[in-house]
């Protein structure tokens, strides 16, 4: 439900504006407001800000302070996105709303709550819904469904299906509830276990993150069946347990009382948990175990993975095959028979790449670092240094270990990479071995925050983190923060901006994209550079935007060799962001020619346009201008009828009425 900036705001006039300044300059109530939305329409929110600012200040616009904090929200400025909320929540519901749902995103709970409560006073249908959802977050039902029911009384579809979910969820605890207890009364612990299998289904991942409260309902029902006795529910117990950080021992206690009671699946589930922490050898000690008795396919599976990222691949291999499935024998429809077959492949192909000149040198080299790491008073660097012989051998649980004695920024940083990119460690819990890094001003590892945050779906704290590493002159941070911008239909300067840092790193996408906005808004000679290295570097798509920023320079046959090359180039561009077509150049070409009055080749172009979309708008419209050129008269009002009912500023029509005018002269004449 994010708050979109007014629809008055996007459709601004892009005319020049001339009468909206003096407007504004002269104080004309609403003008500044009006000029604000002038400027933002043509792409130019720096030069609207002072004006947006002037319009809810001096004028308490409510909408222009909100456009305020949309603005600042999409540069990640959310300290001052507040302060603009703030100016007109209490009398603005968008505002209210906006507020809300800015505190919600930073985890402020309290704050969003009174301000969605606060929004709804205001008349705020979001606030509504929206406040109600959080109320069922919270476990508190029955206020969350009276909201919601006004809200649907109001129209709100969004409420409708927020009220359905909830109706279903309540049936669903209520109806897992009775099973389970039907199970205690008979004291048999598998048909508790039983009762609550539904809940495992995928679907309620997603009902577990948006109604924390069902966490716990969901937590207490697998206690139930626990207490019958049932091994498997501790597990399952533990699963939802171990999704707060802070209770980690506590779901670690239970999946081992599990696996004391005889069931594998708790040690499988721990060395999952273990190698996501980075513990390679607890891994290992506990996937064992659970394979114990032979059988357990994805222990295997997962000791296979193990043992070849340590390039222990005779001892990879043979987990492997102890699932019985080999190359020639499997189901290329089971995922994880698949995943066997494709991991013995990987393994074969490193057998022969083994006994590289590097491993050799770093073998070699192995004991007197060893020696220099050992020695009374040994420098972290050379720790270090043992540290990343190890790593480079693959050794990772003893490279590990030389980390963490180093204990230097450095070595932390190379740890958290290690274990994430090679032993297979959850990116979020690595996050404390890479801040150290970042916050000492090194962009790369900033980056990597920020793309550990995208992998796990945190959308906010990824932005933050790109902006952080941008900031520090990493260009694909900036270009991410620039595609971030636009992907949000926002702020077009704001991501021109960044493209430019970007490309100037030596980035040629956002080169490209830098020069498209350029073009878009009318600064062609800007854009020219930023399209020719574009160009250079291979985006074949520089070459339709700079013909036309060339035609904008006054420079038209630079611009057609430029918009010819695009033509034959066409069939490479890739397919548009938002749809299934390509750019076409070839309008743009024929329009070009058409002003330089070389008819025969435009018409040419325009002809195989229309060969391909009979229908095409602007090819109709050339190839009847084109036709009345020649003096074909009749041809041109075939072309002119076929688009006639979408012509948008009339051109069309007029040229229509002329043309049979002259038509009806030619029939009847005087």
């Amino acid at each position: 439900m994010r708050e979109q900036a007014s629809s008055r705001t996007q459709n601004a006039d892009a005319g020049t504006g001339e009468a909206e300044l003096a407007a504004a300059q002269a104080g004309r109530p609403g003008a500044a407001r009006e000029y604000a939305e002038h400027l933002t329409g043509k792409g130019q929110v720096d030069e609207a800000l002072s004006w947006w600012e002037k319009a809810a200040v001096e004028e308490g616009d409510g909408e222009a302070a909100r456009t305020l904090a949309i603005v600042h929200k999409d540069r990640w400025d959310f300290e001052e996105a507040e302060r603009w909320y703030r100016m007109a929540a209490d009398r603005d519901g968008g505002c209210a709303f906006g507020l809300a749902t800015l505190l919600k995103e930073a985890g402020d709970q309290t704050g969003a709550q009174e301000w969605y409560a606060r929004g709804a006073e205001l008349g705020s249908l979001e606030c509504v819904t929206n406040g109600a959802v959080m109320l069922a977050g919270q476990g508190r039902w029955e206020e969350a469904l009276a909201r919601l029911g006004e809200a649907c009384e109001r129209g709100d579809r969004k409420a409708f299906q927020a009220r359905h979910i909830i109706e279903r969820i309540l049936d669903d605890l209520e109806r897992w509830g009775d099973a389970l207890a039907a199970a205690e009364r008979d004291g048999d612990p598998e048909a508790a276990y039983d009762a609550l299998s539904d809940l495992r289904d995928p679907e309620y991942q997603g009902m577990f993150d948006a109604y924390p409260s069902t966490v716990g309902a969901a937590e207490a029902l697998y206690a139930r069946a626990a207490a019958l006795g049932s091994a498997q529910a501790l597990v399952d117990q533990a699963i939802l347990v171990e999704r707060d950080a802070s209770r980690w021992p506590e779901a670690r206690a239970l999946a081992e009382r599990s696996h004391e009671l005889g069931y594998a699946g708790a040690a499988f589930v721990l060395g999952i948990w273990w190698e996501e922490r980075g513990e390679l050898r607890e891994a290992e000690k506990w996937f064992r175990a659970a394979d114990e008795n032979g059988g357990h396919d994805l222990a295997c599976l997962r000791l296979g993975v193990l043992c070849k990222r340590q390039r222990r691949l005779d001892e990879a291999e043979e987990w492997l095959r102890r699932t019985g499935v080999d190359e020639e024998n499997y189901d290329s429809f089971n995922s994880v028979q698949e995943l066997i077959v494709d991991t013995l492949k990987e393994i074969a192909e490193l057998r022969t790449k083994s006994g590289n000149s590097a491993d050799a040198e770093r073998h070699a080299r192995l004991p007197g670092l060893r020696a220099n790491a050992e020695a009374d008073g040994a420098d972290p660097e050379d720790m270090f240094a043992y540290a990343d012989a190890l790593h480079g051998l693959r050794r990772l649980p003893e490279a590990a270990e030389w980390y963490r004695r180093a204990g230097t920024t450095r070595a932390s940083l190379a740890l958290g990479r290690m274990q994430h990119q090679l032993g297979g460690a959850k990116g979020t819990y690595m996050l404390p071995l890479y801040e150290p890094a970042a916050a000492a001003g090194d962009a790369e590892a900033a980056y990597d925050i920020a793309e550990i945050h995208s992998e796990a779906g945190d959308k906010r704290s990824a932005g933050l983190w790109y902006h952080r590493a941008a900031q520090l002159g990493h260009g694909r941070a900036a270009w991410h923060v620039g595609w971030i911008s636009e992907e949000r239909r926002g702020d077009p300067q704001f991501a021109e901006r960044w493209y430019v840092r970007a490309a100037e790193t030596g980035l040629a996408r956002p080169a490209y994209l830098a020069g498209m906005s350029m073009v878009r808004y009318g600064r062609y000679a800007e854009a020219e550079r930023w399209l020719v290295m574009a160009w250079e570097q291979g985006i074949v798509e520089a070459s339709y935007y700079l013909g036309r920023a060339l035609r904008g320079l006054g420079r038209e046959e630079e611009a057609v060799g430029w918009l010819r090359r695009a033509v034959e180039r066409y069939a490479e561009f890739e397919r548009e962001r938002y749809g299934f077509n390509r750019l076409d150049p070839r309008p743009e070409l024929a329009d070009l020619l058409m002003e330089l009055e070389q008819d025969e080749e435009a018409a040419d172009v325009v002809a195989k346009i229309l060969q391909e979309y009979p229908g095409h708008l602007r090819g109709n419209r050339y190839a009847g201008i084109l036709a009345r050129r020649r003096g074909d008269l009749e041809t041109a009002a075939k072309h002119f009828e076929e688009i006639a009912d979408r012509d948008g500023d009339g051109r069309v029509g007029l040229a229509l009425r002329e043309i049979r005018e002259l038509l009806a002269q030619v029939s009847h004449p005087h």
